[in-house]
């Protein structure tokens, strides 16, 4: 049995009628810093990217770091409680004469780690797919997620030097690629970054993209190309984006509480002196089919901080990708540095990059936010799936909700109009709707309805029957 469907507010068409009610992007709480750079390993830095999965109570995290010669490699920490961390002795890759350290031997470090569910093989359990420096992109399998074994074949013969996702969707029966493509712009003889996809049925073997003739772009004559218009582009900077914005990097994924949605937390780069120079905020973007992503208010989801010699995120900030469900909170882990983007000399002369913690609500990427002045909107049809209407809302201390339900031709249906409605005035992730003693809307079941919502100095980050 399909448990009930969440109504986020991640597609405004989901919205049929608004007046004063707009989408807000809600940031996360910024917590502790849980991973710091203190092992010869990390001299130079934790490097931008990781993952965080959550496995039998077992927090489990795989970053990329950089020694004092700059040399890469993907680390290993793990928890059991999310906010407690150790970088283990692992005995598996010798460095300087000894195998205590926490180092996986995988050179490549620009992926996400992901279970695949359609393994065909206990050794292919693990995936990290990676670009390897004047080879292409690289798939590596685990059966642990600690030793890994490289596959004889590139999936791409491309250079995607961005944090490269793959996961398994399930929604279209297929695998996911989300990789870094180079575009021109008009008036423009730069290249820029954005992002591109393609889906696979099958990892074993290459993937059937070639260079395109008159199109690939080699930023050095010794590396593969980088992918230009061969495959296409589904997040760019666009007209109402600053001048000089980039797209760095996509960690996308189904939303797990709801896997019709997708959720992504892209860092976004203005350019300062040179491509390679500027300063990165994360922002939000959700979709109903990973392809068309909405941007919403385009505010930060984690901006930087001060400019502050102790601030450890001045200048970059990236989320990394996985998302943990604890109770009524979903936490995630992004990296932050102090120095800007392409300052390696900064990092030379101190070590950078920490990992954090960030705590959000459930479901509370995207609010359908209600100001002083009361608004109103009314959403499309939704099915009662369950015995009541549960909201995830906050009202603050002098805000409130009211909720009507209407019936196909948009009136309101007997006993559930809003003059019926017992004001919601709380801060819940699922207060129950009620309309006067009744709560069940199980004489409903199985109808098409819309929800009228009506309310102020209130937030409303999802709706679901249950």
């Amino acid at each position: 049995m399909n448990p009930p469907l969440r109504h986020l507010f991640l597609d405004p068409a989901f919205l049929r009628e608004r007046v004063r009610v707009g989408l807000e992007v809600c940031p996360p709480q910024r917590r502790e810093v849980i991973l710091r750079p203190d092992k010869p390993w990390e001299a130079r830095m934790i490097s931008f990217f990781l993952t965080v999965l959550e496995e039998a109570g077992r927090f489990r995290l795989w970053y990329i770091c950089r020694d004092a010669e700059d040399q890469p490699n993907l680390a290993y920490a793990e928890s059991p409680d999310g906010i407690h961390w150790e970088k283990p002795s692992l005995g598996i890759v010798e460095y300087h004469g000894s195998r205590e350290n926490n180092l996986l031997g995988v050179p490549g470090v620009e992926g996400a780690v992901f279970r695949d569910p359609r393994a065909k093989t206990p050794e292919e359990t693990y995936v990290y797919v990676t670009r390897l420096k004047k080879q292409g992109l690289y798939r590596y399998t685990s059966a642990d997620g600690l030793h890994w074994r490289r596959d004889a074949e590139p999936l791409l013969p491309f250079t995607s030097d961005t944090q490269n996702l793959v996961f398994w969707d399930e929604r279209i029966a297929a695998y996911v690629a989300y990789l870094r493509g180079w575009s021109r712009r008009p008036g423009s003889d730069s290249r820029w970054r954005d992002v591109v996809r393609t889906t696979a049925a099958d990892l074993s073997r290459p993937w059937p993209v070639a260079p395109r003739d008159g199109t690939g772009w080699v930023y050095r004559p010794d590396a593969p190309p980088l992918i230009s218009s061969e495959l296409p582009v589904v997040l760019a900077a666009d007209a109402e984006d600053p001048p000089e914005v980039d797209v760095y990097n996509l960690p996308a994924q189904p939303y797990p509480l709801d896997p019709r949605w997708y959720v992504a937390f892209p860092s976004w780069m203005r350019r300062g002196q040179s491509l390679s120079d500027g300063r990165l905020e994360v922002q939000f973007v959700g979709s109903r089919d990973g392809v068309h992503w909405e941007r919403y208010d385009r505010r930060p989801y984690v901006a930087p901080g001060a400019a502050e010699a102790e601030c450890e995120c001045a200048n970059m900030v990236f989320m990394g990708a996985g998302l943990v469900l604890q109770g009524e909170e979903i936490w995630q882990y992004g990296t932050g540095f102090r120095s800007r983007h392409g300052d390696k000399a900064a990092r030379v002369l101190q070590s950078d990059g920490v990992v954090y913690r960030y705590v959000q609500r459930m479901d509370g990427f995207v609010s359908l936010t209600f100001g002083a002045q009361a608004g109103e909107c009314v959403t499309a049809l939704v099915t009662v799936d369950g015995p009541r209407l549960l909201l995830n809302v906050d009202t603050g201390g002098l805000g409130e909700l009211c909720v009507a339900l209407l019936d196909e031709e948009g009136r309101e249906l007997p006993g559930y109009g809003l003059v019926e409605c017992t004001p919601v005035r709380c801060n819940q992730v699922e207060a129950v709707a009620a309309w006067g003693p009744q709560q069940s809307v199980d004489a409903l079941r199985g109808k098409q309805v819309a929800i009228r919502l009506k309310g102020e100095r209130a937030r409303l980050y999802s709706c679901r029957f249950g």
